[in-house]
């Protein structure tokens, strides 16, 4: 009788200290699950950073999932020759000194969130509260993706005809002075307005600031977080908005890209692939009244539907929706830019949208997609694609093949 096939020893070193560490590695269970691992969890944060207890495992193992990258700080898994997934490690959005290559003897990986939808979601949030000024809080320290939320977040905000407000910390560390700080940076921003934190934390803390400042949230000041971590939304009063991540998808993309990569040589370049959002927990720091002039108009969902319909058309234009909204031009224009987006923005998402599910879904050449979204030329697609999400459709395509392609998928972050 034959020997069965002996399983893969993979080794999920991840923090469990988060919210994302625990979804992540439940998506890594998952994932090894059907996939016929044997896996080995370990804490990388309980055991302070110190690989020898470990290193018999290690020796015997066919491939490693980490997160944070801290876990690759030292060289011990480096070394080994193993290929190896890091989770929000090294994102191109985050650095531009991205090595081309395995930064070890095996091939390598970072599966990385994507921003540009996170950003989004959370400006939306806020700009449905019919508000136009906004503010982005980022982490103290010089982080790098906390920079990049705050430079998306600016840009959408702009982009949507409203005021954009970057805090700059005063201190790394220093809460106390940092809250002084913020309070008063709060205190001259004009009211009402609406904050984005770079994560839950910082809304929470964001919160303390209003407070100190005599503001109340949401009337004066609604706020929006990122995480979705209920130790910070659900303690806080009022509770806090937050933009849900699919923190668990990441775990079992990390599962499905290490699985692609036993057996290769080191790839060219390292590979990111991308784990998106699940919309906005909606609580009490955003959900607010809107005054009646500042309500959504009707009409509006009119032209949105007719966009949806018909962006495909190349010939379609402002008076086609303005039309099919029973209004002038001018009117249907203030009615899209009151719900933050102008109506040719949304014809280009529209496009994009239905690109991005032929790119994945299809084997269409760009060129035939370009025909059949409705845009002027294959050249004009690559440029405006590339603009809005870093690369071009072709290595757009590729990189998806690393995920379960879902029509509807967010748009992802530039690369």
């Amino acid at each position: 009788m034959s020997k069965p096939a002996q399983r893969r020893l993979v080794v999920a070193a991840i923090s469990l200290d988060s919210v994302a560490g625990r979804e992540a590695l439940r998506g890594v269970t998952s994932a090894a699950e059907r996939l016929g691992w044997s896996l080995e969890t370990v804490d990388f944060d309980f055991i302070r950073k110190d690989w020898t207890p470990y290193r018999s495992l290690l020796a015997r193992a066919d491939g490693a999932i980490v997160r944070p990258g801290d876990a690759l700080a030292d060289g011990t898994l480096a070394a080994l020759g193993i290929p190896i997934v890091a989770i929000d490690h090294l994102d191109p959005d985050w650095s531009s000194a991205i090595p081309r290559r395995s930064p070890g003897k095996g091939p390598w990986a970072s599966v990385c969130i994507d921003t540009e939808a996170l950003v989004a979601a959370a400006a939306d949030e806020l700009l449905a509260t019919g508000r136009k000024c906004f503010a982005f809080v980022p982490m103290p320290r010089a982080n790098p993706w906390s920079k990049v939320r705050g430079r998306l977040f600016k840009a959408r905000i702009r982009d949507a005809g409203c005021i954009a407000c970057l805090y700059e910390p005063v201190t790394e560390w220093n809460w106390a002075e940092e809250r002084e700080s913020l309070s008063r940076w709060f205190a001259r921003l004009p009211r009402p307005f609406g904050v984005f934190a770079a994560n839950d934390m910082l809304a929470k803390f964001a919160l303390d600031a209003c407070r100190a400042a005599g503001l109340d949230v949401p009337r004066d000041a609604a706020i929006v977080g990122a995480d979705d971590d209920p130790t910070f939304c659900l303690t806080a009063r009022p509770n806090l908005s937050s933009v849900r991540i699919d923190f668990e998808e990441s775990g079992r993309l990390a599962a499905g890209t290490l699985d692609s990569l036993f057996g290769r040589p080191q790839p060219k370049r390292i590979l990111f692939p991308r784990y998106g959002v699940l919309g906005v927990a909606r609580r009490a720091s955003t959900r607010v009244d809107p005054a009646p002039e500042q309500r959504a108009d009707p009409r509006l969902g009119d032209g949105l539907a007719f966009v949806e319909s018909r962006s495909s058309d190349p010939l379609i234009g402002v008076g086609d929706v303005a039309r099919a909204m029973g209004v002038g031009r001018r009117q249907a224009e203030r009615i899209f830019a009151a719900n933050g987006k102008s109506i040719r923005l949304c014809i280009e998402e529209s496009r994009l949208v239905r690109a991005r599910n032929l790119l994945a879904g299809s084997d269409k050449t760009a060129a035939a997609i370009a025909v059949e979204c409705g845009f002027a030329s294959e050249t004009y697609f690559s440029r405006l694609f590339r603009r809005r999400h870093g690369m071009s459709p072709g290595t757009w395509r590729r990189n998806e093949t690393f995920r379960p392609v879902r029509r509807g998928d967010p748009p992802q972050a530039p690369r």
